[in-house]
């Protein structure tokens, strides 16, 4: 019932999904370029590749240091977030930090990356930390920052020491800008991981991809993009569905506002 409703409110979206791979499959059977292969190809080479042993070698690999990554920057950014945005003296030391670290291209940090630390899991773990964990941060600091004073008001009448507030008021209150900056994370820690994976690897998906290119391996070239697109498809899907479940009572209140 949830996939039909589902169907019916994307049908536009999958349509037009449908005639691009319809076009794509007609062009390339056209052009018959090696660089080109036909989306059947494509998928046939998907199945060969990922439903065999080169999933545990390659995918498994990618999915644990992207979520090894992904939960430390999380934890991390959420307590430091809850911290800063909840006490205004820490805020304003680290307010210029935070700005220069928003805007530092944190895949350039892959070079010191592999200086200091090699090319092994702890340095793409690293830096998939350092890049996730900003967004997930400032969000935070946003969140705790925006809490209602009549909220904090009410927490101290009854006696609330600073932090019971932050985890019984300001935490709470927070969720909404939280949970934006986890699915930010999401995404930053996808490209990490394959970036990473492509500048120094043995393995991995990032790595994958690199290594068809380079041999000119190109249906399993594109299998390994479209595997990309799937997972990102699939977690982007399950985080929403998770969010819509820890969050229903804010979705609630929004929806009765734009009603």
């Amino acid at each position: 019932m949830k996939l039909t409703r589902a169907i019916k409110n994307n049908w536009s979206g999958l349509l037009v999904l449908g005639l691009a791979l319809i076009a794509w499959e007609l062009l390339a059977q056209r052009d018959r370029s090696f660089f080109f292969p036909p989306i059947s190809t494509i998928f046939s080479t998907f199945y060969e590749v990922w439903f065999s042993p080169r999933f545990l070698e390659h995918a498994i690999p990618s999915l644990g240091r992207m979520f090894a990554g992904y939960l430390l920057a999380a934890a991390l950014g959420i307590v430091l977030g809850m911290l800063t945005g909840s006490i205004e003296s820490l805020y304003k030391t680290l307010e210029p930090f935070l700005e220069f670290m928003r805007a530092l291209p944190h895949a350039l940090l892959i070079p010191v990356g592999i200086l200091f630390l090699g090319i092994g899991d702890t340095m793409k773990v690293v830096l998939i930390v350092s890049s996730v964990v900003w967004p997930i941060l400032l969000n935070s600091t946003e969140g705790a920052r925006n809490v209602s004073q009549e909220r904090l008001d009410t927490a101290a009448n009854f006696g609330l020491g600073r932090l019971e507030v932050i985890r019984r008021v300001v935490f709470p209150s927070a969720l909404p800008m939280i949970f934006a900056g986890l699915r930010i994370g999401l995404a930053f820690a996808f490209i990490m991981v394959v970036v990473s994976e492509m500048i120094g690897s043995t393995n991995g998906i990032g790595y994958y991809i690199l290594n068809a290119q380079r041999t000119f391996a190109v249906p399993q070239m594109f299998a390994g993009i479209l595997l990309l697109a799937l997972l990102g498809f699939g977690f982007n899907s399950l985080f929403l569905w998770f969010e819509s479940k820890v969050l229903f009572w804010h979705h609630g209140e929004t929806g009765q506002l734009e009603g």
